[in-house]
């Protein structure tokens, strides 16, 4: 896959992180199920099992890393061949597939869903130096036509089709929050097929304003004949425009755009991993109850990259906490900016006079980050 990247008026590179960090909310969605996978099995024996068990672990390694080809990386065969050691639970169930025009039969499909420990399976790719990414991810919006023959539909969220599970089904696979548009009346006016065919983005950004979304994927998948399609994708991201294409199958030409959008996404909010934890001084303003700091502490210690949160210095309506994390000041801020729940906004301030005075020795007096608790 080749992407060619044009920049927009204000390229977000220039940007810089601070300015990334002040910006609106994104609205990122806590994904569930970074650590599950089902796959189609034939039987329950016991050799097939171990080996779906492998194949559902590198699928979830694909979700929890973001990369397409995290099998290939130093160190991940040694994790696959003792996939057994992470299992937490696996269990089979059967379901009932269409009619066979041709026998006029239905068969039962078996799946084997499988959920790997997070916590052990985290430890090892850390050991391998392979970063990690956290539960809360941006939100994608996709506009996807499909030509075959002389039919053209626009999906939305709505519709119930193959197309539509399918896109839906990728994008699951690959752990990223991918909608379409509700594709009703006040969308149809303001965005048409033609707009997607024809390269006219801007009625399709406008169009998006509605949902907010941290990005807008663009795409237009085309029968080409014998059983081939031609898949022609454009990401809209902070400013920035990402192409690509291929061709193969539906599936392929499908998956194929839906990994360029997690492998988009994975390349600007993953962190480089360390081994080396940081520690950081965070001040939060307006905890005005012990349910004010009860959420602080909470929303702190559930952000995926921190490893312990300390209540330290406490004065008026201020608390200061002290945080052991994996990364650094930038990392937490983005993990803040990313998390789905509105709990806490940067305050762009000096250190507060009132915190001039330290409680005790032992207690830092320059927060290197300070937090307003919302309401």
């Amino acid at each position: 896959m080749v992407m060619h990247k044009s920049t927009g008026i204000i390229p977000y590179i220039l940007l810089g992180w601070w300015l990334c960090v002040i910006s609106a909310q994104l609205q990122a969605v806590e994904v569930a199920g970074l650590y599950e996978a089902e796959l189609e099995v034939s039987s329950q024996g016991r050799a097939e099992r171990r080996g779906a068990i492998r194949a559902a672990l590198t699928e979830v390694l694909i979700k929890v890393t973001g990369n397409g080809q995290v099998a290939l990386s130093p160190g991940i065969p040694e994790i696959l061949k003792r996939s057994d050691q992470y299992l937490q639970q696996y269990r089979y169930r059967s379901a009932r597939l269409a009619v066979d025009p041709l026998t006029g039969h239905a068969q039962n499909q078996q799946y084997l869903w499988v959920r790997f420990d997070q916590v052990s399976l985290e430890s090892a790719l850390r050991k391998i130096g392979l970063s990690i990414w956290g539960h809360s991810r941006p939100e994608t919006l996709a506009w996807l036509v499909v030509e075959q023959g002389s039919e053209r539909r626009l999906l939305g969220s709505s519709d119930d089709s193959d197309f539509t599970d399918m896109v839906i089904g990728q994008s699951q696979r690959r752990g990223i929050p991918l909608v379409l548009p509700l594709y009703d009346l006040e969308d149809q006016q303001r965005v048409r097929i033609t707009d997607v065919l024809g390269g006219f983005h801007e009625s399709i950004l406008s169009a998006s304003e509605r949902y907010a979304a941290d990005a807008v994927l663009v795409g237009r998948l085309r029968d080409i004949g014998n059983d081939r399609w031609e898949g022609r994708w454009t990401l809209h991201l902070a400013g920035q425009e990402l192409h690509w294409s291929q061709q193969g199958d539906f599936r392929a030409a499908l998956s194929f755009g839906v990994d360029g959008v997690a492998s988009s996404l994975a390349s600007r909010f993953i962190r480089a991993p360390t081994n080396n934890p940081g520690e950081l001084t965070v001040l939060v303003t307006d905890v005005l109850s012990l349910d004010d700091y009860a959420r602080s502490d909470r929303f702190l210690s559930g952000l995926d990259n921190v490893i312990r949160v300390q209540p330290g210095q406490i004065k008026d309506d201020q608390i200061l906490f002290n945080i052991k994390l994996r990364g650094d000041e930038q990392s937490l801020l983005q993990s803040v900016r990313l998390s789905s729940k509105n709990i806490l906004a940067l305050v762009k301030q000096e250190t507060p006079a009132v915190l001039q005075q330290p409680v005790s020795v032992n207690t830092p007096v320059s927060p290197d980050i300070i937090f307003r608790l919302l309401r």
